[in-house]
């Protein structure tokens, strides 16, 4: 390549990087405007949760705290952090940015890398190794980082919405076909792999499962045994090297203390609605007025099928006409595959069970499966659709693609400069490699619309220039692009709302705890319930820096009740628990029997509880400290919290 022609390039990409971070920052500028004084106003509990492991991440550093298991939360118990998408990938490299300027900073600063991260991923694999078209890879990029599914997520999920190391994932499996040394690929392999489970395993599970099905569909079952033989070698060698980094991880995570094995199974009814599908999500510049329509549908959170009605036509119109290369057959199938299976193991449409049965029902409680939520196998369809309108736009908007380069892998060779076209051959109508050995040219070079291979020593390949390949007439260029705005344009997405966050004790904001409860003790915020939890995550890390223990909180545990261990939120409620949350919500202070003073005691014991303390701010405060003060003893009023020493 050419200096000149290097500076461009190198010029356009910081352009397309620059506009996917100022999209991220307008998508999320109600949070960057004040992130310590403002949380997500769709989903604060998850905000509130990545804020505490984010403190619980620059506390390794500080403190040496363990890293997949703590007691910081859930005291006396403990969380396993492994198996609470601790995002340790992220929250050690940006501990510095939390120690300086505490969590919120650092959880809007994840969300941005999540969705500009992602999109700038796709746009880098797309150009050098899909596309033509620096503007086709652009767009494809853009859906792939902004797509309906990843603003939903993006409220409160940086975890999920955050899949940059993805396409990387998916290019060095593909590029497994090719002859090359297996022990360095698989090593990068096991990198990127071992990383990402540090980031989401849930999303690396999917991106597993979707390859698989790619695979099947692309491949002619001849193909299945040489590319079987041809990668094992470098799969092995990511496997043995990700396997050995991830053993302890691993092991904590399935074996060790608070493991629990799949999920809640109310959970397992978050599918995606039939209906979903057609319409716009909440966070498009075309969302309905009236959010009921959509609400019935699924949360703010999980819209991850809402595509649009526009963009499902355009899919189909784009399926049929590149139905024969076989890549986007494939991306179709894997599409269609994963729609079908997020809409879980009863198809609900317009918020309404039906009687037909999905064919989740089929794989649902398998190992590894029953800890997916239905609803999110829809995440995949974001990326498989992305890398399509990258194919439409070069095919059919752009032109003609470049002549096809030598390649074992899907989508041919690396993105570079056009080089002159090879002499056309003849037809090949199936488009397969001899049943001996794999493809030696890849999907989309066997079917001309590969890129030309840039690194030195690139070989050209003849191409087949069958009519359905020939140069697109400027009208229908124009069709197309007009199409592909009617399309994307709806789905452009709005600022995600944020609010101001309520008010934390003073007792705790400006330290006046530090002067009656010793560091590492353990404080049972009363009453108990799922929101007060939330709260007392909050205590923790806005007041202490987590450094006292919290009982109860917000997060994932095995539920003793379940002979199978599986899934629950939160803490196990108490017996005193439920009559001081009675009086709570009541606001009536009941008369406590002797026997129900001796299970407080046992469920002091059962905490090994230091402290209890209850705001002013709660609703029916007074009843709740009269009740606790006939549990308790009296209690001690600092600032604005009552406060009660437990004598052990």
């Amino acid at each position: 390549m050419k200096f000149g022609e290097k500076t461009r390039e190198v010029r356009v990409t910081a352009v397309a990087l620059l506009t996917y971070v100022v999209g991220a920052v307008l998508v999320l500028q109600h949070l960057w405007a004040d992130p310590q004084g403002r949380m997500f106003a769709d989903n604060n509990q998850d905000q509130i949760f990545f804020e505490w492991v984010l403190t619980h991440a620059a506390r390794l550093f500080t403190h040496g705290d363990n890293p997949f298991f703590t007691d910081q939360l859930n005291a006396p118990v403990g969380v396993n952090l492994m198996a609470n998408t601790s995002v340790l990938g992220l929250a050690l490299p940006l501990a510095p940015i939390t120690l300086l300027f505490g969590a919120g900073v650092t959880f809007v600063l994840i969300d941005t890398i999540a969705l500009a991260g992602t999109a700038a991923a796709w746009y880098y694999i797309l150009s050098r190794h899909v596309v033509t078209s620096r503007a086709a890879a652009y767009v494809g990029g853009l859906f792939c980082g902004f797509a309906p599914s990843m603003i939903s997520q993006s409220t409160g999920h940086p975890n999920i919405a955050g899949q940059f190391l993805i396409p990387f994932i998916v290019w060095n499996v593909l590029r497994l076909r090719e002859p090359g040394p297996a022990v360095r690929r698989g090593l990068v392999l096991g990198a990127v792999v071992l990383y990402q489970c540090f980031i989401n395993e849930e999303i690396l599970f999917l991106t597993a499962v979707a390859m698989f099905i790619f695979l099947l569909a692309y491949l002619h079952p001849r193909e299945y045994l040489p590319t079987v033989r041809t990668a094992l070698p470098a799969l092995l060698v990511g496997a043995v090297a990700a396997g050995v980094l991830l053993a302890v991880p691993l092991y904590h995570q399935f074996f060790g203390p608070q493991a629990y094995h799949g999920l809640p199974d109310f959970v397992h009814g978050f599918s995606s609605d039939l209906a979903s599908f057609k319409e716009f999500s909440r966070r498009s510049i075309l969302a309905p007025d009236d959010l009921s329509v959509i609400e019935k549908m699924g949360g703010a959170t999980e819209e991850n099928t809402f595509f649009g009605w526009p963009l499902l036509g355009l899919v189909l119109a784009g399926t049929v006409a590149l139905w024969r290369q076989r890549a986007a057959r494939a991306l179709f199938i894997t599409a269609l595959v994963f729609a079908l299976l997020s809409l879980g193991t009863v198809i609900k449409y317009d918020g309404a069970d039906t009687s037909w049965h999905g064919p989740w029902k089929w794989v649902h409680e398998l190992p590894l499966f029953d800890s997916v939520v239905p609803t999110r196998l829809g995440l995949v369809i974001a990326p498989l659709l992305g890398v399509m309108l990258a194919l439409l736009i070069d095919r059919y908007v752009v032109g003609l693609p470049a002549p096809a380069v030598a390649g074992s892998t899907p989508f041919g060779g690396t993105a570079g400069s056009p080089q002159p076209p090879a002499e056309p051959s003849g037809p090949d109508p199936d488009d397969s490699p001899a049943p001996d050995r794999p493809d030696p040219r890849g999907v989309l070079a066997a079917e001309s619309s590969a890129m030309p291979e840039k690194s030195e020593g690139a070989v050209a390949v003849k191409t087949d220039r069958r009519p359905e390949l020939e140069e697109t007439t400027p009208a229908a260029r124009w069709l197309w692009a007009v199409a592909l705005i009617i399309a994307l344009v709806p789905l452009v997405p709005t600022p995600q709302p944020a609010a101001p966050r309520s008010p934390i004790p003073a007792f705790f904001s400006t330290n006046a705890w530090r002067a009656e409860i010793p560091e590492n003790s353990i404080v049972v915020g009363i009453p108990m319930g799922w929101f007060e939890g939330l709260d007392v995550m909050r205590w923790s890390t806005e007041g202490a820096g987590l450094d006292f223990r919290i009982a109860g909180g917000y997060f994932l545990v095995p539920d003793d009740n379940d002979p199978k261990k599986a899934a629950m939120f939160g803490p196990h409620t108490r017996p005193t628990m439920q009559i001081l949350n009675t009086a709570a919500n009541d606001g009536t202070v009941p008369h406590i029997a002797p026997d129900q003073l001796a299970q407080a005691k046992a469920d002091l014991a059962y905490w090994q509880a230091d402290y209890l303390v209850l705001p002013d701010q709660h609703n029916n405060s007074e009843a709740v400290h009269q009740t606790a003060d006939q549990f308790f003893g009296p209690g001690k009023h600092m600032v604005d919290v009552w406060v009660w020493k437990v004598t052990h």
